[in-house]
């Protein structure tokens, strides 16, 4: 079967036939759609030094999001059912993977798909455990691709929640989180989904780029009724206006020593979450910022993977969106490529196009 393949630490991808890519359990999915996200260029480009295939292998499968169609019933799935996998798989060992919980794995056993030490999903097929699979609404197929990297998102700001339940006071005085700040630093694919999903459970939201909003943005932002700040210049202005935040995110995957310059933005018992890895540099803490943090109840938190209650939830907020945010849902899925187009594959694969949000590639 043909399948994208990548040889990492080495930079580079091709598509090629294949016969031994793992399998994980007994149900037959065809591939339907997969999508290519930032981790996957980092890959091909040479970028990750996480990437690892599996052992005794010289080759990755590569993919971790993706769609398929069940092609035979087993248990809850049916013929024809559409299914996305669950990228992370866990240890085996620890209790947290026992429990369907891998993104806390405390051994560090876990394995993930297309990435590390486990084939991805850019293949013609492959066979999968039911306890992996989570079913996408065929409404959804248009947009459901996005469930994936939504789960991230989803896992994160339900731990920020259930963290700043050690407030006594964390919602508002009518039970919600409306009064909430959060500024979401980037206004990538990740950043764009993190500012939608705050919008929807009710933050007041503020998004920054280091630029004035493109086209797509444009109309995201006025959809969502989100605020925008131009960064090019700092964050003393937006201090000045605002005050403060009780939630930021870094969504950037820039250079570490922006976090230098929220730190002050952070308000009492706030939380920076950060999200991705940044690409360089350092971030320091003075120590006059240290007694701030300390005195203020402020935290520091590293965000990564969605579990399959997340899948779930996403795909909820997924078929919400169609109706809260209609011109925004039409805009999220930026094009569709041909498994047959490979030079406009690779291209995908290896860079990102202005204004792009997500591209799907179409095992026809």
């Amino acid at each position: 079967m043909r399948a994208i393949i990548i040889r990492p630490p080495n930079a580079g991808a091709e598509i090629k036939e294949i016969k031994d890519a793992q399998n994980y359990g007994k149900v037959k999915i065809k591939s339907l759609y997969s999508g290519v996200c930032g981790t996957d260029r980092e890959l091909v480009n040479g970028k990750l030094s996480l990437g690892k295939a599996h052992k005794d292998r010289d080759y990755l499968v590569l993919g971790h999001e993706a769609i398929g169609v069940v092609e035979e019933s087993v248990g809850e799935f049916s013929k024809g059912d559409l299914v996305m996998p669950v990228n992370r798989r866990g240890c085996g060992k620890c209790l947290n993977c026992l429990l369907g919980r891998p993104d806390f794995c405390e051994t560090g056993g876990f394995v993930e798909a297309g990435i590390y030490c486990m084939d991805g999903f850019m293949r013609e097929e492959w066979y999968d455990d039911p306890k992996y699979l989570v079913k996408i609404p065929k409404a959804l197929e248009d947009i459901g691709i996005l469930a994936q990297p939504l789960a991230d998102i989803e896992k994160s700001l339900q731990e920020i929640d259930d963290i700043q339940k050690r407030l006594p006071a964390w919602t508002c005085e009518d039970g919600t989180i409306n009064c909430r700040k959060m500024l979401v630093i980037g206004t990538g694919p990740i950043g764009l989904l993190f500012i939608l999903l705050a919008r929807t459970l009710g933050y007041e939201v503020w998004a920054s780029n280091r630029r004035d909003p493109n086209e797509t943005e444009s109309v995201i932002i006025e959809e969502g009724k989100i605020n925008y700040y131009n960064s090019s210049a700092g964050f003393e202005k937006l201090k000045d206006s605002v005050g403060g935040f009780d939630v930021i995110v870094d969504a950037t995957g820039a250079n570490a020593q922006l976090l230098d310059k929220v730190i002050p933005l952070l308000n009492r018992n706030g939380i920076l979450g950060i999200f991705g890895f940044p690409s360089d540099g350092i971030f320091s803490i003075s120590y006059k910022d240290l007694q701030t943090l300390v005195h203020g109840n402020k935290l520091i938190l590293g965000l990564v993977n969605g579990q399959k209650p997340h899948f779930q939830q996403a795909i909820v907020h997924l078929a919400s969106w169609k109706t809260m945010y209609p011109k925004t849902s039409k805009l999220l899925v930026t094009r569709t490529i041909s498994i047959n187009d490979e030079n406009e594959v690779m291209k995908a694969l290896k860079e990102k196009q202005a204004e792009e949000i997500k591209v799907r590639i179409i095992w026809d």
